[in-house]
């Protein structure tokens, strides 16, 4: 399609637009742009308008006006402009798309299924965890004909959500990693986690779909029920392990080259990610998400290394009413490993009075810079990303 044919489809008003040109990508990020690329200007994006044409830009998609002569897409709202794009990518294009929800293990899973799938294929997946309405049809913004397979992680804090991506990536294979206590508090049960979960089905009901058996939801549904098939590798939960594997079985691996590929799976960063400090103490960095069920996990984990280790624990988020009660839960897990010592850092768990507590990743610093850890074999940092727990790691490499 040229820049005319866009402007159609959008049913937008073309500004300075020359007739039959064309471009090249469509970019959201002013420092991506290359010579010939569309500029869809979402947000602040309306800001780097300049410099997206100092790179060569085509033309910009915006919902406001810019005063400027200068090629301009110009849409009601550009939001719905990005979807109505990752739409027309989709359609587009002619290999698998996964999507991959659930309340926990959507990014390892992912990373896992990506890492899997390239040894011989093109793969493109959300970075990080761009999962949400906005980084999922930027991802798919991406796609083009080298690729084989798009892998999408879905996140959700509200009803209706999953929904709107689904409709929006129309995948054709599916997984639920799990029925969990994440956003509970915005939801407010579990029954309402799970029915904001399977609208990946209500979008799109011929989906391969693969589940968690284990999960005492997921069980109940008719789909590929997967099993703990495939034992944990580089701290994944087997069962993360086993829905990326089955996917592969589904289309045409085998399980012994899986397994050969599984061998040298490096991890995540950030999730069970484990790094050798000084005087061969081990560090952790499972903080960049946390709910009870990951903390359990991270504690079995944890509890699987010889000799004294440290948990540093930090608040789990969007848990609304139900926060003293899941963080109470988690202090009496704790409870349960005597070789483990415990720090607690955040405003949601201070009401557990447990010392040494902390506010403020500097105040902990600060504690810890005069405190040795001589004697901790291990260090385990678990909190919600929004804690910003990972930013001690740098720290302690240095202690």
């Amino acid at each position: 399609m040229n820049l005319l044919e866009i402007g159609k489809y959008l049913q937008a008003e073309l500004i300075h637009i020359k007739l039959n040109e064309s471009f090249q990508n469509i970019k959201m990020d002013s420092r991506e742009i290359e010579p010939g690329d569309l500029f869809l200007a979402y947000g602040k994006g309306i800001d780097y308008v300049d410099e997206a044409f100092d790179k060569g830009a085509a033309a910009v998609i915006s919902d406001k006006f810019i005063s400027k002569d200068i090629p301009t897409i110009l849409v009601q709202d550009v939001l719905e402009a990005l979807a109505s794009l990752a739409q027309l990518k989709r359609r587009e294009f002619k290999g698998h798309v996964i999507a991959i929800t659930g309340s926990n293990g959507k990014t390892t899973t992912k990373e896992l299924l990506k890492f899997l799938l390239s040894f011989d294929s093109s793969v493109l997946a959300n970075f990080e965890s761009e999962n949400n309405h906005i980084g999922v049809p930027k991802t798919l913004l991406n796609l083009n004909d080298s690729y084989d397979y798009v892998i999408l992680e879905m996140g959700m804090n509200h009803a209706g959500e999953i929904k709107y991506l689904s409709e929006i990536a129309s995948p054709d294979i599916g997984i639920i990693t799990n029925i969990g206590s994440s956003h509970i508090g915005l939801l407010g049960s579990r029954k309402s986690i799970f029915k904001a979960k399977m609208e990946l089905v209500e979008a799109t009901p011929t989906i391969k779909l693969f589940v968690n058996a284990t999960d005492r939801y997921l069980k109940r549904i008719e789909a590929n029920q997967v099993g703990l098939d495939y034992p944990s590798v580089s701290s994944v939960p087997a069962i993360d392990v086993s829905l990326a594997c089955k996917v592969c079985e589904y289309l045409g691996y085998e399980r012994e080259e899986l397994e050969r590929r599984l061998s040298s799976f490096p991890g995540v960063k950030s999730r069970m990610q484990k790094i050798l400090l000084k005087d061969d103490k081990l560090l952790i960095d499972d903080a960049y998400n946390a709910s009870y069920e990951s903390v359990c996990f991270g504690l079995e984990s944890l509890a699987r290394y010889e000799g004294k280790k440290l948990m540093i624990f930090g608040d789990i988020l969007e848990l609304g009413n139900f926060s003293e009660r899941v963080h109470e839960k988690v202090y009496e897990e704790v409870q349960k490993y005597p070789d483990i010592s415990l720090i607690t850092i955040g405003d949601a768990t201070a009401f557990l009075k447990h010392k040494p507590h902390f506010y403020s990743i500097e105040e902990l610093k600060e504690y810890l810079k005069d405190k040795t850890l001589k004697g901790y074999e291990v260090i385990y940092l678990k909190a919600s990303h929004k804690m910003g727990l990972s930013r001690l790691v740098p720290y302690l490499e240095n202690l």
